[in-house]
């Protein structure tokens, strides 16, 4: 395969110049007319673009800044490309990435025989499409389900359950082959500006994390970085740094990738969630954005002066142990035991709470009662936990893509400059329908204004209930 060039969105077939909110993809009206759901979904390297997979082939979408006197700058979402799956019109696109702007994507495909069973093997390989072409022009192959893939210019990544399997894109030959734990969710992480290429991923053991740099097999190295299995992880657009989350989903961390020294423990609730998103933003990747299976969105600002303040906090805490009677000089009693025992526990558990670094963002997602969307676009063999996050790239304000499997991409800002000992609500800039399941669906104008009503059950152990907010 050649190496892979760039295009713009407009070359990419079905493209549109249009500047409105609407998109530029016209539906085919003499195709299927059955419902089509969603089975996964990324952003592009740059967060100019996302793509998403499905029961009918697979969807890219354009997020397009354009300038609004009464309003200032705004997002529009254009369909840019719908591809239906020619030529095995019963197959499913399981997982899907594409590279930059350009018409380079990667799938896996689901096919199914007449009878309705999937075909054997159908999942052990990654397909490479070039829609300038429209073929396949590579096809990589293994004995097991993959899992995901991940592109970047110089690699492609193939991930299976144990092991990962790294490409070159030019002529698409194995140059390293990565041994892991159990991964399942097909974990994997490339830096998009670090040169040479570097990748992380789950290491054998247990919430442990490898760092690779480059193909050569010494360039690397491993961290423990839970006691449990890691549930999710990203690096920083340079490779710097990389976030981690656990299983249990209440706490997040960074780490240097150079060294795996842990720089901070996040913090975002006490009660369990499946993290479904970690994306770093700002001057510096000083923002980590994180999203889960709750309703609530976390802003993390990753500030030394905040763990120093914490650290003060912490040493100058007064003790957890009852003082004893001075006037008595006899032995202990029973309760005096348990207390001196009780305080001994919370002595080791205490310091570790007060070190973690609580959100100065938070965004409630609207439409969310009881914690479910009123809206479900997902497939039954969809692996979608939550929404997923990235940050524009261009503007020089804080701005945050949540993309959510209800069908909504919602857009919200923070204020920087916010006291970082404090939480603010973000501010909700708009919501657009990208998705829906009927086979005739256009991007609409996106929704600038939402009313807010009070209800609901606090979403994160708040003791007063949230504003569920109804679009």
């Amino acid at each position: 395969m050649a190496a892979p060039g760039e295009a713009t969105a407009a070359e990419m077939p079905g493209a549109s110049t249009n500047t409105g909110g609407s998109g530029g993809y016209e539906p085919d009206t003499t195709a299927s007319r059955e419902n089509v759901y969603l089975l996964c979904y990324s952003f592009n390297q740059d967060s100019s673009c996302f793509v998403c997979g499905t029961t009918a082939g697979f969807r890219v979408f354009s997020l397009d800044t354009y300038k609004d006197d009464s309003n200032g700058d705004g997002t529009a979402i254009r369909e840019r490309l719908r591809r239906d799956p020619h030529p095995h019109p019963r197959s499913s696109v399981m997982r899907v990435a594409m590279l930059m702007r350009s018409s380079i994507f990667a799938m896996v495909n689901q096919t199914f025989e007449t009878s309705g069973e999937p075909a054997p093997g159908c999942m052990n390989k990654v397909q490479i499409w070039e829609e300038r072409k429209q073929k396949v022009v590579a096809e990589l192959r293994c004995r097991n389900e993959v899992k995901s893939v991940a592109l970047h210019k110089d690699i492609i990544v193939m991930v299976c359950e144990y092991v990962i399997y790294v490409y070159t894109s030019g002529d698409v030959k194995v140059i390293l082959h990565l041994d892991t734990g159990s991964n399942k969710l097909g974990l994997c992480a490339v830096a998009t500006g670090s040169d040479p290429w570097l990748l992380c991923c789950p290491a054998q053991n247990k919430g442990a994390i490898r760092i690779q740099c480059g193909q050569d097999a010494t360039a690397t190295h491993v961290f423990q970085a839970h006691q449990s299995g890691v549930a999710c992880l990203e690096l920083s657009a340079s490779g710097s740094l990389v976030a981690t989350a656990s299983e249990t989903g209440t706490v997040m961390k960074v780490f240097r990738t150079k060294d795996g020294e842990a720089l901070y423990r996040l913090r975002r609730s006490t009660r369990p969630a499946v993290i479904s998103s970690l994306a770093f933003g700002g001057p510096d990747d000083c923002y980590l954005a994180v999203a889960s299976s709750s309703v609530t969105v976390h802003i993390f600002k990753l500030d030394n002066a905040m763990v120093a303040d914490v650290e003060e906090k912490e040493n100058a805490s007064p003790a957890l142990e009852p003082q004893p009677d001075p006037k008595w000089t006899g032995p202990l009693s029973a309760m005096q035991t348990l207390q001196s025992k009780a305080a001994d526990a919370l002595r080791g558990l205490t310091p570790q709470l007060l070190a973690d670094l609580r959100s100065f963002g938070q965004f409630h997602l609207p439409d969310m009662d009881g914690g479910q969307p009123a809206v479900d676009t997902r497939s039954k063999q969809s692996n979608i936990a939550g929404p997923i996050l990235a940050f524009h790239k261009t503007r020089t304000e804080p701005k945050i893509y949540i993309l959510h499997y209800n069908g909504f991409l919602y857009e919200i800002s923070f204020e920087p400059n916010f006291d970082p000992k404090a939480t603010q609500e973000c501010s909700f800039l708009s919501a657009t329908t990208w998705f829906a399941t009927r086979p005739d669906f256009q991007v609409p104008k996106p929704i600038t204004e939402f009313n807010t009503e009070p209800g609901g059950e606090g979403g994160e152990g708040e003791d007063k209930a949230d504003e569920w907010q109804i679009l």
